[in-house]
């Protein structure tokens, strides 16, 4: 009877140990699982960041690479979100109705303001002219700048777009040869197939 005892407490005293032993293993995986999470999600956010950068990298280039294929074929339009003075006023404009176009050896510039009429349909003015005297300059860093006149029925004025060197935003600065007048826009460069701005009523 004393052996059975001693046999029952051994067997029992070794299932303790093991239970015990296999708990504060299960406790140490656990441990290490969620060290193990913690460090795959870090690096799955740092591998999802990474990719978001390399993807907005590449679509960056591409519209770079439009727009300059747009200036080198002269038909492109710069669609103006920002139109501002040489004093620095500015003013958010609608892009659709605000832009400076080049198709071939015409340019078309265009000021318009949502709520009004104005002289062309859409709140302001539409110009056009002959473009003479284009020249495309490569810069440092990607940037491009686009130097021509334009001669026309309203319009006698020097043009210089000024691309970055990544994405496509550009500014354009228009400024009238006659008079002290200087205007600017701000917005982005696309080919002229790409764009959807809609050209109001010229006075001639």
């Amino acid at each position: 009877m004393k052996n059975i005892i001693k046999i029952f407490v051994a067997v029992f005293t070794l299932f303790f140990s093991l239970a015990v032993t296999a708990q504060d293993t299960l406790d140490i995986n656990k441990t290490l699982t969620k060290k193990e999470i913690r460090v795959q999600k870090k690096l799955a956010r740092q591998k999802a960041k990474e990719e978001k950068k390399r993807q907005a990298e590449i679509y960056e280039r591409i519209l770079h690479e439009q727009a300059v294929s747009g200036i080198d074929s002269q038909a492109f339009v710069l669609e103006a979100t920002q139109v501002y003075d040489r004093y620095g006023h500015t003013e958010n404009v609608s892009s659709n109705i605000n832009f400076v176009k080049v198709s071939g050896d015409v340019a078309v510039f265009q000021l318009g303001f949502d709520g009004v009429v104005g002289l062309n349909g859409v709140g302001g003015i539409t110009m056009e002219g002959k473009i003479s005297d284009y020249q495309v300059i490569e810069e440092k860093n990607g940037r491009k700048t686009v130097k021509f006149n334009v001669m026309g029925p309203l319009m006698l004025a020097n043009m210089q777009f000024s691309v970055d060197g990544a994405g496509n935003y550009a500014n354009v600065k228009v400024r009238a040869q006659t008079e002290n007048i200087e205007l600017n826009f701000r917005g982005v460069v696309k080919p002229t197939n790409h764009s959807t701005v809609y050209e109001g009523m010229k006075l001639f």
